[in-house]
Formats: structure tokens, C-alpha cells, sequence
């Protein structure tokens, strides 16, 4: 059977695609490895059925990145990011005589970045005016807390995402003595006391921004609220820091990224509620998904089924979904993901959860390679998907929502081609094997 199958596998390779069922290769295998005739086909002629849609909301809580940024996109309107944190110390202890110099936010880079970074962007730095803390159990993506309008602090900045040097934003210094003596003086030694004195920050893009969104990390030895002191005694001056981090705390998310995105005057205007579609037919043959903002692809196969109906006994040894990326959408700052996570609905576009093959989890790989119709297309294995379909007891309305792995905590996006555009259409292949008998 091992040999059989190794036979079955370099087939596939030499197997040449029809548009008939009639008109199919056959392809036998000899004696000595079965009794009955093995024909292995590929069809690429079942219908697929792409559309978008929009989820609710996004969980956005559990990434170590917090975004910032604002532009403008054609296709899919005015796009925004800000992120909202609780700062604590490590330590309560700051020397009895330090005195304050400057206080300052610093910001480092973790090299993510979407659209221009050429175009100069300005970020505002609020104060929190509530706890960081989520109303319900989760934060979403259009999760926010209330922030004194008046901002500590602006900083125009070209961003450069992979620089060592992290952002500087100096604050103001009464804003830093506050919670500075408050330490020092043993006012506040517990992060109770400190949350009750000082709810944390966000960063905010300023709101005519049209260059890039920025990712920072917020690891606590990258990011953080600094004190610059001094101690001076009899033999002079000795200079301090003291850091105020990103809570890192892992049972109670205290850090979220808020991702808007403005849908007027776009294709996706009217989907306001998961349940409403936009058909690839009424899209200009293209379908399309955004991290951060919940905008997804949705995928079916209507006339899968039909596979039941091929004479004989068969196995499907293969199905994969190609998906090709129109080669005007591309754009250097508008970089198209590598990958994309393949994820079951349910009859009302609710998530199920990610397509697994057995026990590994399904995912769309990128083939950006020289080829033959000079495009970039993605490959979607969804074999595990079709099985479900094939074995299920009566039809259900089910769909696959494929999205960008970083679904949310960035805000890449992308366009594809649908099942009947004219140039390099969506595509379903099928390999499939059938025993004679």
C-alpha cells in the first residue's frame, strides 16, 4: 500500500487539468500493486463562491505590540490605531533626596509597520481618566477608555522601524513630579495606590495624519515611562532613572490596541452586521480582508457534493484553493501578508474557530515566485475542509473566513480576485483518486 501510494503521489506531479468530467486522464497502476484499476484525476471545475464580510468585533488583547498611526486608504477609507496601557514600577523604591529633572515616554520600535514611512506623523500622548480594564471580559477592537482631550505631550516624528534608537516624547514635568514624590515620599507603594493616582496613558495619532501606522513593543525593558533624577550629597551629583512599564501582568490584560477603520464612501459601507455579505459579483470580481478593522473573506463551495457523484470509489489525495492578488492593487507600503489563517463559520458568520488537518492548523502561504501568469497568488489548502463537507449528514450553509494571521494586532490588508474575474480568477484543484472496481 506504501507503494501505492508513492506511485499515487508522483502522479500528481504529470497530471494535466480538464474542463470535463468525460475528458478526465486515466492513469492505472499495475497489477502487482491492486486488483483494481486506480485512475488519479485533477479537476478544476467546481464552482467557488467568494464574498466579504465584516465580524462585530476583534479581540485585540494578549499582543505584545501596541499600535499607532493613521492613513488613507482608496480602497478601503481612513484608517486609525491607538494603543491604551496601564504603566507600573518593578519597585517602589526611589532615594530619599532624588529630585527630578525630566520625565519622558520611551517608545520602541518592534519593526512593524504598514503604508508610508516617509510622510511625517505626529502622535499625541493622553493621560487616562478610568482603569484599564475591560467592561467585559474582553478587549475589542473598538475597545476605548475615557482621556483627558488636553494631550500631555505631541511629537511629530518620521518613523524609521528599524532603528535602534526608540521614540523619545518628553512630557511635562508636573505631570512627572506628581507621580514621582508620590513614590519617593512612601505615598504610594503598591500598584492599588498607583492606579488610584495615575490610570496610564494612550497614544493617539493625530487625526489628519496620512502617513504610516507604527508597531512599538511593550515589553517591559523596551517600553516605558522614565524619571530622570539626581542625588547630590558632599562628594556631587549622581544621576537616576526610574521606569515606570507596561503592565505586564498575564491574568488581567492591561494593554489593548484600538483599530478603527472609516467605511464611508467604500465597498464596505453597508456590512453592518456579520450576516450582511458583499458578493465578489457586486465587488468588481474581488474580494477582500483587513486586519484590525474585523473585514474578512468568505468562502464557499457550492457544489462540492457533487464529487460523491464521480463512478467508483474514491479519495480525495488533495484540494487546494488558489487565490490571486491583482497586480494593480499591489503597492510597496501596502506590502500584501505572507500568510493568511483559514478559520470556520458557522450559518450566521459566526466564528467556529481555525481549520485544522488533523492536528496541524490550516494556512494560506504566499507564492509571490516567477511564474507563468506573472502574478502573485496564494495557495489555500483546504482538503480538511472538503472532507467535513463530504462526510457531513445533511447540507449546512457553512463557509471558511480567511483573513491575514495577524488579524489583530496589525492592519495589513488585501485585495484578491474573484470566481469570475477575467484575469486569473479564484480556483479551486482538486486531486483526486478512484479505485475501479
Amino acid at each position: 500500500m506504501k507503494r501505492l501510494l508513492y506511485y499515487l503521489f508522483l502522479l500528481l506531479f504529470v497530471v494535466a487539468c480538464s474542463s470535463d468530467f468525460e475528458e478526465l486522464p486515466t492513469f492505472e497502476i499495475g497489477q502487482e500493486f491492486t486488483d483494481s484499476n486506480v485512475r488519479v484525476i485533477s479537476i478544476d471545475t467546481f464552482s467557488v463562491s467568494l464574498s466579504t464580510f465584516k465580524f462585530d468585533s476583534i479581540i485585540v488583547e494578549g499582543t505584545d505590540r501596541l499600535l499607532v498611526g493613521r492613513y488613507e486608504d482608496e480602497s478601503f477609507g481612513n484608517v486609525s490605531a491607538s494603543s491604551y496601557f496601564e504603566l507600573i514600577p518593578l519597585t517602589y523604591r526611589v532615594e530619599e533626596e532624588g529630585v527630578l529633572d525630566s520625565v519622558a515616554l520611551i517608545l520602541d520600535y518592534d519593526t512593524y509597520f504598514y503604508n508610508d514611512t516617509t510622510a511625517i506623523s505626529e502622535i499625541l500622548v493622553h493621560r487616562l481618566l478610568d482603569d484599564v480594564e475591560p467592561e467585559d471580559e474582553f478587549y475589542y477592537n473598538t475597545s476605548t477608555i475615557p482621556f483627558d482631550p488636553v494631550p500631555l505631550a505631541t511629537k511629530s516624528y518620521r518613523p524609521e522601524p528599524f532603528d535602534e534608537d526608540s521614540l523619545h516624547i518628553s512630557l511635562p514635568l508636573i505631570f512627572g513630579q506628581e507621580i514621582f514624590r508620590a513614590i519617593r515620599d512612601g505615598d504610594v507603594d503598591n500598584d492599588g495606590e498607583l492606579t488610584d493616582l495615575f490610570k496610564g496613558l494612550t497614544i493617539q495619532p493625530n487625526s489628519t495624519n496620512n502617513g504610516a501606522v507604527i508597531g512599538f513593543e511593550s515589553d517591559t525593558e523596551e517600553t516605558f515611562l522614565r524619571f530622570f533624577y539626581k542625588v547630590e550629597d558632599e562628594f556631587g551629583v549622581e544621576e537616576f532613572t526610574y521606569d515606570l512599564v507596561v503592565n505586564p501582568n498575564q491574568l488581567s490584560e492591561k494593554k489593548f490596541n484600538n483599530i478603527t477603520t472609516d467605511f464611508s464612501n467604500t465597498l464596505f459601507e453597508d456590512l453592518d452586521d456579520p450576516e450582511t455579505i458583499l458578493a465578489s459579483l457586486d465587488s468588481d470580481d474581488r474580494s477582500f480582508t483587513q486586519s484590525g478593522s474585523g473585514l474578512a473573506i468568505r468562502l464557499q463551495l457550492p457544489s462540492i457534493k457533487e464529487l460523491n457523484n464521480l463512478e467508483g470509489t474514491g479519495t480525495l489525495l488533495d484540494a487546494i484553493l488558489e487565490l490571486r492578488v491583482p497586480s494593480e492593487t499591489l503597492n510597496t507600503d501596502l506590502v500584501v501578508p505572507d500568510s493568511l489563517s483559514v478559520n470556520l463559520l458557522d450559518q450566521n458568520n459566526d466564528f467556529q474557530g481555525q481549520l485544522f488537518d488533523g492536528t496541524e492548523a490550516v494556512y494560506g502561504t504566499l507564492n509571490d515566485e516567477d511564474n507563468e501568469f506573472n502574478a502573485d497568488f496564494y495557495e489555500v489548502p483546504v482538503r480538511a475542509y472538503i472532507d467535513r463537507k463530504l462526510a457531513e449528514p445533511f447540507e449546512a450553509d457553512d463557509a471558511l473566513a480567511i483573513f491575514p494571521t495577524g488579524f489583530t494586532s496589525s492592519v495589513d490588508r488585501l485585495i484578491v480576485n474573484g470566481e469570475n474575474s477575467e484575469n486569473f480568477n479564484a480556483k479551486l484543484i482538486l486531486i483526486y483518486a478512484i479505485y475501479d472496481e
